[in-house]
């Protein structure tokens, strides 16, 4: 039950989350420490470097494209180097030579060569110093083995260069060499041919291995003729082929069908034969239609035919002796170039045996050439390769491995910091995921089924004493009221005040409640039964030699404990002095009896009882009483403990009016002037009828905690 359906509870989270700073800063310095032992008992790393100098290919051939070339040939170069010491042609050996499948197994087995030669890359770093010059770096945990490595891996690159250096030599001699005999060869076959058409062709060259010619080619005299022939063959061809077409023409009865007319190439025969195909086309048309050949139509058509056809005949007639004629011209013009061509046969053969001399002469001296170019070629190769320098050798060994790890430390332990921090934070969520305890007010009706009766915010100092001025504190103004609402509900006069555990502030609670049942004009008993732990006359500092104790032993009447608070309206019962056993007092029947008489004297009587959950019969107590309160500290206690404390006020019978949620984590809102004071600081009998009471409720609403 709350004060107001309304009313808000504003939690500090800040102040929440504060308390667990300690945990972050335990975790963050446990990594912290962690990261530092690691740092310094870890492995430790040496770093030994070796210099290869290494020859380009081409070093006298010019960088052609200014600063984008040279950076392109730089990249090439890093790119080609470092393939070729991470190959398997150069740490492959270095493993074997080194046994380091051996050195390095595990658990008595050998490492398979794969697996030594991922582990070897892995610990190999390349550089490029400068565009001819490569580090080589390992990382090792042994300074003898980094060095080792360090050294054997560049030279095996250098071996390994030296090889394909040599391979590459040799092959290229060999090519130039087979350049050389093929030379050889061809010199001989050229000099033997050119030998042989000398003596076909009886010419006298007075110095065969000169290329020096004294004697032209001559030119043909016969090529002119012979053309000559071969056009005059061809026409006659063309004659007689058109004399056989004409001879057709003129045995055929059907001019207009024929269709070798157009190879005879005359436009007349081709103009006649137009006008004759077209009137015949028409014939053929009007007798289609169905007319009879002695229609007139037809008759006129076949009149106009037959003219035609007369002068077509005609023409082919004359064609036939021109062709004729033209054929004659040309068989005794062939047979005049013949009889002159036989004339000259003889000394055109003379010279073209002479041309096939000259022509081989000309190609022996070019394959006398090329051979003396081969050889030259083969010589310098060979001079220059015995003279050229190793393409790759080592300019700096590796000698002393310098530890890598030390730069490090500070990494490591900003690392650790950086992990402890997160790790920390990730413990205080965790911690504030599990916590189980009562978080929010909402838990309490939530999670316990009963209703929320106040919350009392933190205090920063510890309280010893309670002062008159504390009845005007809101936050048990609004509990007075919410209690005393619930309390009239079952006729409840005698109240019990109790905690699952030690220090949710009990005690304080039932002083406080106690002081402002006072404040609103009502008779009130506090009772202080943590006879083993009492704290009530602590609170408003008065004698605790004579209490409850006493009067349960029959030692004093209940008028000789009750003392005088110092507070109008409120009256107090010390514990007395120590008993030797709690529960024996308080199953006696003077604890009965006890309760009888403060209903009557009373009008509220408030029993400060020890935590129900612990052997100081706070449960004989809280079973006499008509009504509970029960107290929880806010995040201190599982919620399970509020629970158990509730079943067992349940069981014993006594009703619970509430749950009062102490020390909890809120911010304060704006000091102001409490409207049961502004009541209080006028005398009752000038306010009017009800407004006392009024201005009192007044105190809920959305100024509640």
């Amino acid at each position: 039950m709350n004060a107001s359906p309304d009313a808000t509870l504003h939690l500090d989270h800040w102040r929440i989350n504060r308390g667990r700073i300690g945990l972050v800063v335990f975790v963050f310095l446990l990594t912290l420490v962690g990261a530092a032992i690691f740092t310094y008992f870890g492995p430790k790393n040496y770093l030994a470097s070796a210099t290869i100098e290494v020859q380009t290919d081409n070093p006298r051939q010019p960088v052609v494209g200014g600063p984008s070339a040279d950076s392109t040939k730089a990249s090439n170069f890093e790119e080609s180097q470092r393939q070729t010491i991470f190959s398997h042609e150069v740490l492959d050996p270095v493993i074997r030579q080194l046994d380091l499948r051996t050195k390095w197994s595990q658990n008595g087995a050998e490492l398979s060569l794969e697996s030594a030669y991922v582990k070897l890359r892995r610990m190999v770093h390349l550089d490029v110093l400068a565009p001819n010059s490569i580090r080589v770096s390992v990382q090792a945990i042994s300074p003898q083995e980094s060095t080792l490595l360090a050294n054997s891996i560049p030279q095996e690159y250098v071996n390994q260069q030296v090889l394909r250096h040599q391979a590459t030599v040799q092959n290229e001699l060999e090519q130039l060499q087979n350049d050389v005999q093929i030379g050889e060869n061809a010199v001989s076959t050229a000099f033997a041919r050119a030998a042989r058409l000398r003596t076909e062709a009886g010419y006298a060259d007075p110095n065969p291995d000169s290329s020096d010619l004294s004697l032209l080619p001559e030119d043909s005299t016969t090529s002119d003729d012979t053309e000559k022939v071969n056009e005059i063959q061809t026409t006659i061809a063309a004659l007689k082929t058109q004399l056989e077409v004409v001879d057709g023409l003129m045995k055929s009865e059907n001019l207009a069908e024929e269709t070798d007319l157009s190879n005879l190439s005359d436009p007349v025969l081709e103009q006649e034969l137009f006008f004759y195909q077209k009137p015949a086309l028409e014939k053929a048309r009007l007798l289609s239609s169905g007319l009879g050949p002695n229609h007139p139509d037809v008759r006129r058509i076949q009149g106009q035919i037959d003219a035609i056809e007369g002068q077509l005949r005609k023409e082919i007639a004359n064609l036939r002796k021109r062709l004729s004629a033209q054929l004659t011209a040309a068989q005794d013009s062939l047979v005049s170039i013949e009889t002159n061509v036989g004339i000259k046969e003889t000394d055109q053969k003379r010279k073209d045996a002479n041309a096939r001399y000259l022509e081989a002469k000309d190609w022996y001296d070019s394959a006398r050439w090329e051979l003396t170019t081969a050889q030259a070629k083969l010589s310098s190769e060979t001079t220059e390769s015995a003279n050229a320098p190793e393409p790759a050798s080592i300019r700096e060994v590796a000698t002393t491995a310098l530890r890598t790890d030390r730069f490090s430390i500070s990494l490591n332990l900003l690392v650790g910091a950086a992990l402890g921090l997160l790790l920390g934070a990730v413990a205080a969520l965790l911690a504030g995921s599990l916590d189980r305890s009562i978080k929010t007010p909402q838990e309490v009706e939530k999670h316990l089924g009963l209703p929320l009766l106040a919350v009392v915010p933190k205090h920063n100092r510890r309280l010893a004493r309670i002062d008159s001025e504390d009845s005007n504190e809101e936050p048990y103004q609004i509990l007075r009221q919410n209690v005393h609402a619930a309390r009239q509900k079952v006729a409840a006069s005698v109240l019990a005040v109790v905690s699952g555990g030690s220090g949710e502030g009990r005690s304080t609670t039932a002083a406080k409640l106690a002081m402002a049942y006072a404040a609103s004009e009502h008779q009130t008993l506090v009772i202080d039964a943590a006879l083993r732990r009492p704290t009530q006359h602590k609170l408003f500092g008065i004698d605790n030699r004579i209490g409850l104790s006493d009067y349960l032993r029959g030692e004093k009447a209940l008028d000789e404990i009750i003392q005088d608070s110092g507070t109008p309206n409120l009256y107090i019962v010390t514990s007395g002095s120590s008993p030797a056993s709690a529960i024996k007092l308080f199953s006696t029947p003077k604890c009965a009896e006890l309760v009888e008489t403060v209903k009557e004297w009373f009008d509220v009587a408030i029993f400060d009882c020890p935590p129900i959950l612990g052997p100081d019969g706070s449960m004989l107590i809280s079973g006499l009483a008509e009504g509970s309160i029960i107290v929880a500290q806010h995040r201190r206690y599982p919620r399970s403990m509020v629970l158990r404390t509730k079943e067992a006020l349940q069981n014993l019978g006594t009703q619970v009016l509430g749950v009062v949620l102490n020390q909890a984590y809120v911010r304060r809102p704006a000091k102001k002037i409490s409207p049961w004071v502004a009541v209080h600081k006028r005398a009752k009998a000038e306010l009017a009828a009800g407004e006392f009471e009024a201005a009192s409720n007044r105190l809920s609403g959305d100024d509640a905690y």
